[in-house]
């Protein structure tokens, strides 16, 4: 069972697509009803407790799957409870600032954004967010932006708890992930794919696919190279998915 996390400002669906390519039998992660139901997961530990208890009766194996933010929490998962997870799918993730300065600023940035996503109209804020350069590229928004907006409140709070100025610099606790780690990365977003290179060496059992053709949203820009290093990875280390699934 693939347990999937989606990225900010977009909801289980963003994701749909490719998990159907991948052929496994899965589950997206609702991250603002999360927020909303799981009482104490409104910081990057807290989520981690709140999933591990989520997931205890799930079947095995069981991989846990992220995109950028749900990447970040995923990442923390790993490293808090990383016998919860057979395998484990990191797309454009971040390990955590390392400076105080840097996390500030951070702090400061989505400061900002939450106050617009709180009070501006939508499909304005919507726009902004999809212009920035770490998000440029040729891929489509999949959300549908009506039924996002329905969560609006948990994005904002979202944007406070889940900063990555908030988050732990978790570098220095990946050698405790015991569990394989698929870390992609599109080939134009040079950060993360910085950041995947240095981080699959503090990783016990990692590789790091760089996808050509593809920035941040490296599942969007070129899903079928993604579908095909997922399914390369998983066959190699969890038995083949139910015809089925």
């Amino acid at each position: 069972m693939i347990h999937a996390l989606h990225g900010m400002a977009g909801q289980p669906g963003d994701l749909f697509p490719l998990l159907r390519m991948c052929g496994y039998p899965h589950t997206a992660w609702h991250l603002w009803r999360c927020l909303l139901d799981w009482p104490g997961c409104d910081s990057f530990p807290g989520f981690a407790a709140a999933l591990h208890r989520e997931i205890a009766e799930s079947p095995r194996p069981r991989v846990l799957l992220g995109y950028s933010m749900g990447a970040r929490l995923a990442l923390q998962c790993l490293v808090t409870n990383s016998d919860d997870w057979d395998a484990a799918i990191l797309i454009s993730a971040h390990p955590g600032l390392e400076d105080e300065k840097e996390k500030a600023e951070r702090i400061a940035t989505d400061h900002h954004w939450a106050v617009r996503f709180l009070q501006e109209p939508w499909t304005e804020v919507m726009h902004d967010w999809n212009a920035q350069p770490v998000l440029a590229g040729e891929s489509i928004v999949m959300s549908e932006q009506r039924l996002v907006e329905l969560w609006r409140r948990e994005i904002v709070q979202a944007f406070h708890c889940w900063s990555l100025g908030a988050q732990p610099d978790l570098r220095p606790h990946l050698s405790d992930v015991q569990c394989p780690v698929l870390w992609i990365t599109g080939e134009r977003d040079r950060k993360f794919s910085t950041l995947a290179a240095s981080c699959v060496k503090l990783l016990p059992d990692a590789v790091h696919v760089k996808i050509p053709g593809a920035g941040h949203r490296v599942h969007l820009d070129q899903p079928d190279a993604v579908t095909q290093a997922i399914r390369k990875f998983l066959a190699a280390r969890l038995p083949e998915p139910a015809e089925s699934a």
